[in-house]
């Protein structure tokens, strides 16, 4: 378990460093044995302390449900349906404002075209915690590892919580830079 909670700590200590989210947003899970360490509902990503990671039955029935963060079910499907270790969800600001404007991002920078391609930006009813959520990005999630939800942030899955970040960190710097020359001022 000491292994689980250090790669918490770890990409928490590289989201904080980054900036990619802010106040009590964000989530992160890993899926190690029968058991799901998710963070907190409520925890602060950028101050996460060993008690704000909870560890729940991975199929559900614990009394610690309520406690962990309210897009469990989320990851679970997501987690269930890929095959993949670990959910990273931030509230990107970068990759959030070109959602408003695009279907799809599609990163300029050579970065972000090899690692990651095009990716989706999903539209949804309930941006947070819903069964359509759940239902599209597990879908989406099954052939690439990164995604948008309009309005919401960024989704991304790996092997572990450090490879679904880098995904993560990867897009919102190519929409930085995407932003930047679409949309930042012209002179």
């Amino acid at each position: 378990m000491e292994f689980v909670l250090k790669e918490f700590r770890e990409v928490a200590r590289l989201i904080s460093t980054e900036g990619l989210t802010y106040g009590y947003t964000g989530n992160l899970s890993r899926l190690w044995g029968e058991k799901l360490f998710i963070t907190r509902r409520g925890s602060n990503l950028i101050n996460l302390k060993d008690e704000d990671i909870i560890a729940i039955p991975f199929w559900g029935g614990s009394i610690l449900e309520e406690r962990a963060s309210s897009e469990r079910d989320v990851h679970r499907r997501i987690l269930k349906e890929t095959g993949k270790k670990a959910v990273v969800h931030l509230h990107a600001i970068y990759a959030i404002k070109l959602s408003f404007l695009t279907e799809k991002i599609v990163p300029i920078d050579s970065e972000g075209k090899i690692a990651l391609g095009e990716v989706p930006v999903i539209s949804v009813e309930r941006t947070s915690a819903s069964e359509e959520l759940a239902q599209k990005l597990s879908e989406t999630l099954k052939d690439i590892s990164v995604a948008v939800v309009k309005s919401h942030g960024v989704f991304a899955v790996g092997d572990s919580l450090v490879e679904a970040y880098e995904k993560v960190s990867l897009l919102e710097n190519s929409c930085k830079i995407l932003w930047g020359l679409e949309y930042g001022t012209k002179g």
